[in-house]
């Protein structure tokens, strides 16, 4: 086989999962230097971290050893390898809405003007990101095959869309038939660092995203449904429909519901979005919060659980406090001044909202 004379060098952190095939049967035979890479021998008790992209200690160690080794980049696999992440040149961590940003800028290379469908959590910046490379970026509901499937229907309507992808990782591509592939989303990754070293550029894939704005705050709080469990899906919808009608009637002052049914459409996007499900299936709203100070400053949504018998509620700002004047206006103004805590514990808001934090 061909030596190729200067590797990429390139880290692969299967987590002790089944990923570690794609060092020795993919990068090694194509050549690439993959010395320093991590935990590749399968074991089910994951000795060393949990085998997962959002994983805060697999970022950090695969983070040190691309500085360690001066790589070119650096992988995070899950378990099974539908779900990846990349660590740059310069070891910033890329998943959660950089690694959307990351495979929508490669995308719109290949094919200007596609849709990118991804859940309702991702934030505003990701799409200005998004609609300034002239995509369109339709937010859809929170589950992978939730936003696979609403790309495959897009696509049978007429409206090009390449690229779907959730905050998670799991992430398809319609040029690889749809399918939740975390290695494939990498070799797309690769072949454009590649193309990048090629051209001359030594900044690294982590500069196609230098634009993106990071949202000044993030957290997601969980509501636990107090009831018997055969009665906790409906307790669970009630909340959430409350949720709706309080926003549509005005009663949450400066919230505007950010949904046609059970799809969100950033501006100018194609998708129609007449869909709208049957009441029980549309378990999950997002919100459009502003004030007076700030005008639009973030965004909060509510989502039952499909496995546990609680909600999740995300809420993202753009300025300092943000999310703490959210949770308190949902607290105040809509669980307790609604009733709908007469069913649900809301201690972690109550937490949340008298120390700023959950620490």
């Amino acid at each position: 086989m061909f030596k190729n004379p200067n590797p990429n060098q390139i880290i692969v952190n299967a987590g002790n999962g089944s990923g570690g095939f794609f060092t020795w049967d993919v990068l090694d035979k194509l050549g690439a230097d993959t010395f320093g890479s991590l935990h590749l021998k399968p074991d089910g008790m994951f000795p060393n971290h949990i085998p997962n992209p959002e994983d805060k200690i697999a970022m950090a160690m695969t983070r040190a050893a691309v500085l360690q080794n001066s790589a070119d980049l650096g992988i995070v696999f899950d378990t099974d390898v539908d779900r990846s992440g990349v660590v740059d040149n310069k070891g910033n961590s890329i998943n959660g809405d950089k690694l959307i940003a990351l495979m929508s800028a490669i995308v719109l290379k290949e094919n200007p003007g596609s849709t990118i469908v991804t859940d309702a959590r991702t934030s505003m910046s990701l799409t200005k990101f998004i609609t300034d490379r002239g995509g369109h970026h339709c937010l859809y509901r929170v589950g992978y095959r939730n936003v696979i499937d609403k790309g495959v229907h897009l696509n049978k309507d007429g409206i090009e869309t390449h690229l779907m992808i959730e905050t998670s990782g799991h992430g398809a591509l319609k040029e690889n038939h749809f399918l939740d592939d975390g290695a494939y989303m990498v070799v797309k990754i690769i072949i454009e660092m590649v193309r990048m070293k090629l051209g001359g550029s030594d900044e690294g894939i982590g500069s196609l995203i230098k634009d993106l704005e990071e949202p000044c705050e993030s957290i997601e709080l969980r509501i636990n449904i107090v009831s018997e469990p055969r009665d906790a899906k409906a307790k669970g919808l009630e909340a959430i429909e409350t949720f709706r009608n309080y926003i549509e009637e005005g009663m949450l002052k400066g919230w505007e519901l950010d949904s046609c049914g059970d799809c969100w459409v950033s501006e100018g996007c194609l998708v129609d979005t007449n869909d709208t499900p049957t009441h029980i299936d549309a378990q999950m709203y997002r919100a459009r919060v502003s004030n007076n100070e700030h005008g639009q400053h973030g965004w909060i949504h509510m989502r039952q659980s499909i496995h546990n018998p609680n909600i999740a509620v995300n809420l993202q700002s753009s300025v300092q406090g943000g999310c703490l004047s959210m949770a308190r206006a949902l607290r105040d103004d809509f669980l307790k001044a609604s009733g709908v805590d007469t069913f649900l514990d809301i201690a972690q808001i109550d937490k949340f909202v008298e120390n700023g934090s959950l620490a």
